[in-house]
């Protein structure tokens, strides 16, 4: 099975659509960063597993990989998705599409069991798997080979030939442990909780003996009680608890009182000047005051009302006493008429008019003046009424607060009397001192009743030391039983502990003889690759039974992790990811693709790798490599084998002006014509 072709469109740096046929032979990418090159090896992880394993980071701020997989630059994308095609020698083909829309579909049931072989056991059948042992890239090399620990290694390595060690049962094993180790946790609890009540009831057997041995005269506790006027119930236990509750209750009604006696103490002068005889005038005299302001503000506001009349009466004359004028002086400037009268006319001698004149002048003056004693008369009224008004409102003050006083102090008093009364005590809220002589009295009975219950409680010592005895006992019984459980608990986990260590101890051996028959060709890949000239031969450590791990030594058992360098490391880790490439028999996926592996090493070890890629070809397996350099492009379009049935092919991409990533230009890789160099030669 092989890749048969890569479609994009609106994916990563691909905006338009773009596709990608595959030639069974092999395919080079060749372009700067940035290109588009790795998009599309991309594009194959993503349709098969809906992620992108070389990004570990899945979410950050400004958005996660979901957020970044799809055409997030200018311009809009068209359509969103990966379309990725597979077929066999026997043209059986099938497609898997992954769309932002509707997710992934295919035209066949379960595509990945088609690239992997069914009949064997499936311990490494995840496709997450399958891409990571296909797909090799830089982060790979880095990732899964000599910088990883030696335990994950070891995981590394089981999950790529996993597949022909048969299947694994250490997850099961180990879900076994777990349960028992529940269980038995799960018993310890148990067991504690016991133990923690055993010892409440010991302690509680130990306080009832030590007052059995304190036990003082029962009959005079209870002559106590009954001398309070209490009845007790007749069961001694039932008696212990209503004494404690009447003790309880009791002291806090005691303290109710105390605090309502030292506020009739507060209140006792000013109760004392109420109910005396100089209160009593004074509200008798403030009451007077109030009656005869009273009275008097009647008196003044009828004399306004009064006043008010008389004005309004003149100041209606006072008009007409205005037209009189007018007509005087019109009658005056008139003048007599033929001898008579121009108002009235009736006869009149000059003499007479003039004095007639002169008689109604004064009358108009004479209303004049009383015009002005009624103005008067209203003033005079109104302050009249306002000094009675003040006197009144005064009287009416003092009067309310003396009324206030006495209101008060009677709700004060009868605070304190209800609190009194609720609570049984026979005080006078009125007299503080006789309340303290009968508050000291009630302590005092109190306290006779509290030792009275300490003789009670000691009395029933006795019955509580024989039920507590039975209980210890009971509880012993249980501890016991519970103990061996626990016991046999301690037993299956230490039996499924070896169940564990023999099934992981087990699969590991097997594991590790199946790593010997991968190891030859690590060592010749990595004798091939030769990523150190003093170093040439590389071996394996198997370290644990159970926890087992993998390390890689050179010489004489040296960890070449800290012999090589960074890029001899990645050379010699490229070897390790080839070896467990080439070593799945389980997949039936023959494809190879590399994600730019040459970053980190030498044009040697590059010319190495290109050798060694060669090889592989021969061996008719499908590889597709993506490179930044042209020179190494054009080197492995000449030494990876290209056939008339297996052709080779180049892309090269770029940038377009928009942004987005676009193949530049394609080329065939034809095989080189049979006997081409004779011609050559012959000439």
């Amino acid at each position: 099975m092989k890749l048969d072709f890569v479609e994009i469109a609106g994916f990563r740096g691909f905006r338009d659509k773009a596709r990608f046929d595959f030639p069974g032979g092999f395919v080079v990418f060749c372009g700067r960063n940035g290109a588009g090159k790795s998009t599309v090896l991309d594009a194959v992880d993503f349709a098969l597993t809906g992620s992108i394993n070389k990004f570990s980071v899945k979410s950050a701020r400004g958005g996660g990989l979901e957020d970044h997989v799809w055409w997030v630059g200018a311009g809009r994308a068209e359509e969103h998705y990966v379309s990725v095609g597979f077929s066999d020698s026997g043209n059986n083909a099938f497609t898997v599409t992954r769309s932002r829309d509707r997710g992934m579909r295919s035209n066949i049931n379960n595509p990945f069991k088609r690239l992997c072989h069914e009949t064997l056991p499936a311990s490494t059948s995840t496709i997450e798997t399958l891409l990571q042992t296909t797909l090799i890239r830089d982060e790979s090399i880095v990732a899964l080979s000599v910088d990883l620990p030696e335990q994950q290694r070891f995981s590394a390595v089981r999950a790529a030939i996993g597949g022909l060690a048969g299947p694994d049962h250490s997850k099961r094993t180990g879900e076994l442990l777990g349960a028992a180790k529940w269980a038995e946790e799960q018993q310890q609890y148990r067991v504690d909780d016991i133990q923690l009540q055993l010892g409440r009831f010991l302690s509680e057997l130990t306080e009832a003996r030590s007052a059995v041995e304190r036990l003082p005269d029962v009959a005079d506790a209870l002559k106590a009680v009954a001398s309070a006027g209490l009845e007790l119930p007749a069961n001694p236990r039932e008696r212990s608890v209503w004494l404690r509750g009447y003790v309880a209750s009791k002291n806090q009604a005691l303290q109710r009182i105390e605090s309502a006696r030292a506020q009739s103490e507060v209140m006792a002068p000013e109760l004392s000047y109420i109910r005396s005889e100089e209160a009593a005038r004074s509200l008798e005299i403030a009451q007077t005051s109030q009656q005869n302001a009273i009275k008097e503000k009647e008196r003044t506001e009828q004399l306004l009302a009064a006043a008010e009349r008389a004005d309004a009466a003149e100041k209606e004359g006072n008009v007409l006493a205005t037209h009189l004028v007018a007509i005087l002086e019109h009658g005056e400037h008139l003048g007599l008429q033929d001898g008579h009268c121009p108002l009235c006319a009736a006869k009149r001698t000059p003499s007479e008019f003039a004095g007639a004149i002169d008689a109604a002048r004064k009358r108009l003056a004479e209303r004049g003046a009383r015009l002005s004693a009624s103005r008067q008369a209203v003033l005079d009224a109104s302050q009249a009424v306002a000094t009675a008004t003040s006197i009144f409102t005064n009287a009416s003050r003092r009067l309310e607060e003396e009324r206030a006083r006495r209101s008060t102090a009677e709700r004060a008093l009868s605070t304190i009397s209800r609190v009194y009364t609720d609570n049984q005590f026979s005080g006078s809220p009125e007299n503080p001192k006789d309340a303290q002589r009968l508050l000291l009295d009630e302590r005092q009975n109190l306290t006779r009743v509290e030792r009275a219950l300490y003789v009670l409680e000691a009395s029933s010592a006795a019955d509580r030391v024989a039920t507590l005895r039975a209980r210890v006992a009971d509880q012993r019984e249980r501890f016991d039983a519970e103990t061996a459980k626990l016991e046999s608990t301690h037993k299956s986990v230490q039996a499924a502990k070896q169940i564990d260590e023999s099934s992981r101890t087990t699969a590991n051996q097997i594991l590790q003889e199946q790593f010997d028959t991968v190891m030859p060709l690590l060592k010749e890949l990595y004798r091939r690759l030769r990523p150190h000239a003093a170093w040439t031969e590389i071996d394996s450590d198997f370290g644990g039974k159970v926890r087992a791990s993998l390390n890689f030594t050179v010489g004489n058992g040296h960890n070449l992790q800290f012999l090589f360098s960074s890029g001899q490391r990645r050379a010699t880790g490229l070897a390790f990811l080839l070896a467990i490439h080439l070593s799945r028999r389980w997949c039936n996926w023959n494809s190879l693709l590399l994600d730019d592996p040459v970053q980190h090493i030498d044009d040697y070890r590059a010319l190495n790798l290109v050798e060694t890629l060669a090889a592989i070809r021969r061996s008719g397996r499908q590889i597709i490599i993506a490179v930044e350099d042209a020179a190494l492009a054009d080197l492995l379009c000449r030494r990876l084998r290209s056939t008339i049935g297996e052709l080779g092919r180049r892309f090269d991409l770029q940038t377009s002006k928009g942004g987005t990533a676009e193949i530049a230009s394609t080329q065939d890789i034809v095989p080189m014509p049979h006997a081409v160099l004779r011609p050559a030669q012959a000439s």
